[in-house]
């Protein structure tokens, strides 16, 4: 009798799924400007850097689809997907940023003073040649996670990040083809798809309009978005241009024990949940490709599907019709399982006002992370990571569309047009390229090798860090310091220092 037991207690346990996890390190954040002048105005004490530390994504069964998407279960046989994207402190929706140029509004901080802004691409299909984004690929992942100072360790998109802003051209078919991030579809967090707001639970003696301090808001709006680069090539449902972007609800909870805001969203992955939504009794729409009916993750691809097969054969040789090309055969149930799908992000906060070149975005932080001076995205940081930078450095140094400075040979490159333009090899963001941007571990004072010479620079790092920043041009001591990589610097790091020491003797 054991043995039915025992099966029935494993088919239960395969039935409650848990969500996959994405933990980001936390206090990794980093204030990555986009203005020219790298001057534009923010006030870093008063307004709370968004800082990732964890992105779970699951199929999920809401207990109640009707009235409350959000309370429910982690399941298998969940029919909705459940994203939720975690950060440190409390973080505000975010208010319009002048987007819609006839009645641009610049009012980022409208729900408080730490507004998240940014992207979160979900690749359902784990192909990177399916899906774009052609317009706008400068406030994506692939455009900025090289502003941190390296390459993330996600090995398919290697050849494709951004590595200054020369990579934005716009042309789908020269490299890095920035462009082409795989994403099918994106969650984005800006004002002007905010359409309402219901407030679940109010501050006591709060300020209604503000997000504030345990406060739970739901935002109603068009803040999902099918990737827009298939706008040119849907056609199933008239009237819409292409465009996927459903009204969707999204939920910003803070919890002011762990002082954490959780942001979540909950979507249909079929017609027959975004039916549930309604009412138990209402009836299943069939896919249409209408994003104002019935709409979910399966109508949204069967619609690639549909415009792929029966696409006009004129476009079918534009270079911009290959992101949609392999959806024509492809079997659409069989990327219904939010477990399997590929997710990044780029988030940051905004400027005190618009700046004069139309900056709008100070990032702060990506997920995946790429580790500071890893130059080839290999997730570990070595020789060939500081060969890299040593050769940027030579072959441009005094280049006019590289460096500033006008003089060559002088051993470093300050960038044409900081902070618009970057350089992955910034690994401190100063907006200048020189050999004290190589992260070599163990190499205290900055001379690319480790030798008794790092001793003293690395007690001063154990001792104080902050003075160690202000006497080292700024580098952060952990990139150097923390040599048994548990985040801190402290006294764990004197055995493996002193080991690393020993073996370059």
């Amino acid at each position: 009798m054991l043995l039915p037991a025992v099966l029935c207690m494993s088919l239960s346990a395969a039935a409650v799924a848990q969500p996959t996890i994405f933990a980001d390190p936390r206090g990794d954040v980093a204030i990555r400007r986009t203005d020219t002048s790298c001057s534009g105005q923010m006030n870093p004490l008063n307004q709370r850097l968004p800082d990732i530390v964890e992105a779970r994504i699951g199929k999920f069964d809401p207990a109640n689809p009707q009235g409350d998407l959000f309370n429910g279960s982690w399941t298998n046989s969940g029919g909705f997907v459940r994203f939720d994207l975690v950060l440190v402190g409390l973080i505000n929706p975010p208010g319009k940023l002048a987007f819609a140029d006839e009645y641009a509004v610049w009012s980022p901080f409208l729900y408080g003073p730490n507004p998240i802004c940014g992207w979160v691409e979900f690749d359902v299909d784990n192909d990177i040649n399916t899906g774009a984004e052609l317009s706008n690929p400068e406030y994506r992942f692939l455009g900025n996670a090289a502003r941190f100072g390296g390459l993330p360790a996600v090995s398919s998109l290697l050849n494709r990040f951004a590595l200054d802003d020369s990579a934005f051209d716009h042309n789908f078919s020269t490299p890095p083809q920035v462009e082409r991030s795989g994403e099918e579809f994106h969650l984005v967090f800006r004002g002007e798809d905010i359409e309402s707001i219901t407030v679940i639970t109010e501050k006591p003696n709060g300020d209604p309009a503000i997000f504030e301090s345990g406060e739970v808001w739901v935002l109603h709006g068009r803040m999902w978005h099918r990737a827009h680069g298939f706008e040119p090539f849907t056609f199933q449902c008239p009237g819409f241009d292409g465009r996927y972007m459903p009204v969707v609800d999204v939920r910003f909870a803070h919890d002011p024990i762990a002082d954490l805001t959780t942001i979540s969203l909950v979507y249909p992955l079929t017609n027959v949940a975004a039916a549930a939504t309604i009412d138990p009794s209402c009836p299943v729409e069939p896919d249409d490709g209408c994003p104002n009916n019935q709409n979910s993750i399966e109508e949204a691809l069967d619609d690639l599907n549909f415009s792929a097969t029966y696409a006009d054969p004129a476009d079918r040789i534009l270079p911009d019709f290959e992101p949609i090309a392999e959806w024509e055969f492809a079997v659409v149930t069989q990327h219904l399982n939010p477990l399997n799908w590929r997710m990044d992000a780029v988030v940051g906060t905004a400027y005190a006002s618009i700046q004069p070149d139309g900056a709008r975005f100070i990032w702060t932080d990506t997920i995946p992370s790429p580790r500071v001076g890893d130059f080839d995205g290999n997730g570990v940081v070595d020789a060939n990571d500081v060969a890299l930078l040593l050769s940027f450095i030579s072959q441009h140094d005094g280049d006019p569309a590289f460096d500033d400075d006008g003089v060559a040979g002088n051993g470093r490159i300050l960038i044409h047009n900081f902070a618009r333009n970057f350089s992955v090899f910034d690994t401190n963001g100063d907006g200048i390229v020189q050999a004290s941007d190589a992260v070599v571990l163990g190499d205290m004072n900055i001379d690319l090798v480790v030798s008794a010479a790092d001793v003293g620079h690395f007690v001063q790092a154990l001792l104080s860090p902050a003075a160690y920043s202000a006497t080292h041009a700024g580098a952060d001591p952990l990139l150097r310091g923390d040599l048994n990589a548990d985040g801190r610097i402290d006294g764990l790091d004197i055995a493996p220092f002193v080991a690393l020491l020993l073996s370059r003797q």
